[in-house]
């Protein structure tokens, strides 16, 4: 018999075809009915800002790889999704360099001090994010009126855009002024890419449908966004919105299936996603009655990858059970 070398090689050592691009290139394209409603609703800045958050972020990535002798690793499109999420979640009114330092601190805070892609414990999107919006509190929060807007509401001299959140944060009565139906399909003020409940809901359900998430971490984390807020609710409706509002309007549809699905600073197990989820929604809310001025689901689920090595440690119960002697 003759002498046959054998090469083990790492997991997975059954492979389906899937790879790390192609997972990131259908989540981009998930975001896509959201992105295209938001440009429909804001216009050309909406496009714009999206453009450059693209380019800062790839940008910075093809940069830092070079004085690092590296290769570039933008062929696995991870740099354009992470500077395309975070461009989504700030308002058309937002000036360029906001989102250019955002997208640079994304990568260069968020990402590339972990080494390869996988090993950032906060998704990168949400560090430039907060970085931003803990810097400049008054320029992360430039809204306008969208296109479905009253015209009374759009022409010159108007009031400034009020995120629906905000007005109802300050006056609780304001609620009974936004239609849930009106919400729930996108007609809002908010950031670009988080201000239809309806497309986020689609293009996460089809994430789903395709394995490249986990139903666990979302459906937990709206679970837990609509318990907490019922109960606010219910026990003081006057400093606590509706649980339909908490989940129509901010980034909570967004956070729910775009944020809590990230693949390396979210639980694997799914008895740890789920709880995660979960948590993490009535995180969001407490966060949101606590007056927090910007950013409570981004915050909430920052705190709560932070704690996934825990989640990680529920495991599921192994098949069989201990024999019994006689």
């Amino acid at each position: 018999m003759t002498n046959q070398r054998l090469v083990v090689s790492i997991s997975p050592h059954i492979k389906n075809g899937r790879t790390v691009r192609r997972m990131i290139v259908t989540t981009i394209a998930a975001l896509m009915p959201a992105t295209l409603w938001g440009f429909y609703q804001f216009g050309l800045d909406a496009v714009a800002l999206v453009a450059v958050g693209i380019t800062a972020a790839c940008g910075t990535e093809a940069l830092i790889s070079r004085l690092a002798g590296k290769t570039s690793s933008l062929g696995d499109g991870h740099a354009v999704l992470t500077g395309l999420v975070l461009a989504l979640l700030v308002p058309a009114g937002a000036p360029f360099w906001l989102v250019i330092v955002g997208a640079a601190m994304a990568i260069l805070v968020g990402k590339m001090p972990f080494g390869p892609l996988g090993g950032a414990p906060i998704y990168p999107a949400l560090v430039g994010l907060l970085i931003v919006a803990t810097s400049w509190p008054n320029e992360i929060k430039s809204y306008v009126q969208p296109t479905t807007a009253p015209i009374e509401l759009k022409a010159q001299g108007a009031a400034d855009a009020e995120f629906p959140r905000d007005a109802v944060l300050i006056d609780p009565s304001d609620e009974a002024e936004y239609k849930t139906a009106d919400l729930f399909l996108g007609k809002q003020v908010g950031p670009i890419g988080v201000i239809s409940p309806l497309l986020l809901l689609l293009g996460g359900l089809f994430l789903i449908l395709r394995r490249v998430s986990r139903w666990q971490a979302p459906f937990g984390f709206l679970i837990g966004m609509g318990l907490a807020a019922g109960i606010g609710h219910a026990l003081d409706p006057s400093g606590c919105a509706s649980a339909s509002f908490h989940l129509f309007t901010g980034s909570a549809m967004f956070g729910a299936f775009f944020l809590c699905t990230d693949w390396s600073s979210t639980p694997v197990t799914p008895w740890g996603m789920f709880l995660f989820g979960l948590i993490g929604g009535g995180l969001a809310v407490l966060l949101r009655i606590a007056g927090l001025p910007y950013g409570a689901v981004p915050w909430a689920i920052v705190i709560m990858s932070l704690a996934t090595p825990i989640f990680d440690r529920i495991t599921p119960t192994p098949f069989g059970k201990v024999a019994s002697h006689a």
